[in-house]
Protein backbone atom coordinates (compact mmCIF):
# COMPACT_ATOMS: atom_id res chain seq x y z
CA UNK A 1 0.00 0.00 0.00
CA UNK A 2 1.24 3.75 -1.09
CA UNK A 3 2.19 6.02 2.19
CA UNK A 4 1.18 8.98 0.13
CA UNK A 5 -2.42 7.39 -1.40
CA UNK A 6 -4.00 9.97 -0.12
CA UNK A 7 -1.37 12.92 -0.03
CA UNK A 8 -3.49 14.67 -2.61
CA UNK A 9 -5.98 15.24 0.17
CA UNK A 10 -3.79 17.20 2.76
CA UNK A 11 -4.93 20.57 1.96
CA UNK A 12 -8.92 19.94 2.26
CA UNK A 13 -9.94 21.49 5.00
CA UNK A 14 -13.73 20.75 6.99
CA UNK A 15 -16.19 23.06 6.48
CA UNK A 16 -16.89 25.68 8.93
CA UNK A 17 -19.71 26.37 11.02
CA UNK A 18 -20.85 29.08 8.90
CA UNK A 19 -21.33 26.95 5.74
CA UNK A 20 -23.16 23.91 7.71
CA UNK A 21 -25.34 25.95 8.72
CA UNK A 22 -26.20 27.63 4.82
CA UNK A 23 -26.31 24.24 3.85
CA UNK A 24 -28.79 23.04 6.77
CA UNK A 25 -30.72 26.17 6.10
CA UNK A 26 -31.02 25.72 2.36
CA UNK A 27 -32.10 22.28 2.85
CA UNK A 28 -34.85 23.20 5.14
CA UNK A 29 -36.05 25.51 2.75
CA UNK A 30 -36.01 23.46 -0.44
CA UNK A 31 -37.72 20.40 1.73
CA UNK A 32 -40.28 23.52 3.20
CA UNK A 33 -41.33 24.22 -0.59
CA UNK A 34 -41.46 20.57 -1.60
CA UNK A 35 -43.95 19.86 1.53
CA UNK A 36 -45.61 22.72 0.15
CA UNK A 37 -46.17 21.95 -3.22
CA UNK A 38 -47.01 18.23 -2.02
CA UNK A 39 -50.34 19.78 -0.03
CA UNK A 40 -51.37 22.22 -2.71
CA UNK A 41 -51.08 19.30 -5.28
CA UNK A 42 -52.57 16.45 -3.71
CA UNK A 43 -54.20 17.87 -0.78
CA UNK A 44 -57.81 16.33 0.01
CA UNK A 45 -59.97 19.22 -2.13
CA UNK A 46 -57.82 18.70 -5.40
CA UNK A 47 -58.11 16.07 -7.92
CA UNK A 48 -56.52 15.74 -11.04
CA UNK A 49 -60.14 17.03 -12.32
CA UNK A 50 -59.87 20.22 -10.70
CA UNK A 51 -56.66 20.81 -12.03
CA UNK A 52 -58.06 20.32 -15.63
CA UNK A 53 -60.67 22.48 -14.93
CA UNK A 54 -58.42 25.43 -13.45
CA UNK A 55 -56.84 25.00 -16.68
CA UNK A 56 -59.76 25.10 -19.18
CA UNK A 57 -61.46 27.98 -16.87
CA UNK A 58 -59.57 30.86 -18.99
CA UNK A 59 -57.31 31.40 -21.83
CA UNK A 60 -54.86 33.06 -19.32
CA UNK A 61 -54.43 30.13 -17.74
CA UNK A 62 -53.95 27.98 -20.93
CA UNK A 63 -50.97 30.72 -22.08
CA UNK A 64 -49.43 30.75 -18.45
CA UNK A 65 -49.16 26.76 -18.79
CA UNK A 66 -47.74 26.96 -21.89
CA UNK A 67 -45.39 29.89 -21.25
CA UNK A 68 -44.25 27.64 -18.21
CA UNK A 69 -43.96 24.02 -19.90
CA UNK A 70 -41.88 26.43 -22.70
CA UNK A 71 -39.49 27.96 -20.32
CA UNK A 72 -38.84 24.38 -18.58
CA UNK A 73 -37.93 23.04 -22.11
CA UNK A 74 -35.53 26.50 -23.01
CA UNK A 75 -34.08 25.97 -19.65
CA UNK A 76 -33.29 22.51 -20.21
CA UNK A 77 -32.01 22.71 -23.38
CA UNK A 78 -29.69 25.63 -21.84
CA UNK A 79 -28.32 23.78 -19.08
CA UNK A 80 -27.95 20.35 -21.98
CA UNK A 81 -25.56 22.48 -24.06
CA UNK A 82 -23.56 24.19 -21.27
CA UNK A 83 -19.95 22.66 -19.87
CA UNK A 84 -19.43 21.16 -17.05
CA UNK A 85 -18.22 24.24 -15.02
CA UNK A 86 -20.90 26.49 -16.77
CA UNK A 87 -23.91 23.55 -15.86
CA UNK A 88 -22.59 23.77 -11.74
CA UNK A 89 -23.30 27.47 -11.68
CA UNK A 90 -26.55 26.97 -13.89
CA UNK A 91 -27.92 24.02 -11.96
CA UNK A 92 -27.96 26.52 -8.78
CA UNK A 93 -30.95 27.93 -10.42
CA UNK A 94 -33.73 25.72 -9.56
CA UNK A 95 -32.69 24.91 -5.71
CA UNK A 96 -32.96 28.97 -5.67
CA UNK A 97 -36.30 28.44 -7.05
CA UNK A 98 -36.76 26.26 -4.35
CA UNK A 99 -35.81 28.24 -1.89
CA UNK A 100 -37.62 30.70 -2.88
CA UNK A 101 -41.18 28.50 -2.53
CA UNK A 102 -40.17 27.41 1.03
CA UNK A 103 -39.56 31.10 2.33
CA UNK A 104 -43.22 31.72 0.77
CA UNK A 105 -44.74 28.79 2.03
CA UNK A 106 -42.44 29.55 5.52
CA UNK A 107 -44.56 32.71 5.54
CA UNK A 108 -47.77 31.41 4.20
CA UNK A 109 -47.64 28.68 7.03
CA UNK A 110 -47.07 31.74 9.83
CA UNK A 111 -48.96 34.19 8.65
CA UNK A 112 -52.33 32.09 7.84
CA UNK A 113 -51.77 29.18 10.06
CA UNK A 114 -52.06 26.77 6.91
CA UNK A 115 -49.69 26.14 3.88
Amino acid sequence: MDPNRYSKNRDIRPDSGWKILQAVLTLGLVLCGLVGIAVHLFSSESRPTDWLQWLMASPMNMVLAVVTLLALFVFHRYISHLSNQQRRSASDFPVYVMMLLGAYFIYQLLTTGHW
